[in-house]
């Protein structure tokens, strides 16, 4: 029984340990008047079951939404999404075109590169994550955006 006991203890540690990691978090500087920005990240889920985020929150904005960017007749169009699905075992990538956080109503005094947004995500379960998502200038996202195609072998 001890042994038992034993070595339950010991995989508490590894259960605890899986969680949702963030990597190559990223928002692009807005142009002077734009009301809104987007955030973008992959997040990676080491668990054995998939993970969903429902929600996110940003100082400095009126409104957070989780979106997907859609073309539809030849038109890109962005659908509200009640929640992102990061596969078990998986990632789920955030980037333009597709999945994105969009930080709507932006409050003064306005973001720009060099700035560090804190992005909290809401999970199913009722954990939290703050992200420290970087601005970044147009042409570096011009850049990662490069990267990651090559990435993804595009």
């Amino acid at each position: 029984m001890r042994k038992l006991m034993l070595a339950a203890a010991m995989l508490l540690p590894l259960s605890a340990m899986a969680e949702v990691k963030v990597v190559d978090a990223w928002i692009p500087e807005a142009p002077p008047n734009a009301q809104a920005m987007a955030a973008f990240m992959v997040m990676e889920n080491d668990e054995d079951k998939e993970v969903k985020v429902l929600s996110a929150f940003a100082p400095g904005f009126n409104t957070i939404e989780l979106h997907k960017s859609v073309e539809v007749d030849g038109m890109h169009k962005m659908i509200k999404q009640d929640a992102f699905v990061i596969p078990s075992m998986g990632s789920l990538t955030l980037k333009p075109g597709s999945y994105h956080i969009m930080l709507i109503g932006v409050q003064d005094p306005r973001p720009k590169a060099g700035d560090v947004i804190p992005v909290r995500l809401d999970f199913a379960d009722g954990k939290q994550m703050t992200v420290q998502v970087p601005v970044k200038k147009r042409a570096d996202m011009m850049q990662r955006m490069e990267n990651m195609q090559k990435m993804q072998g595009h």
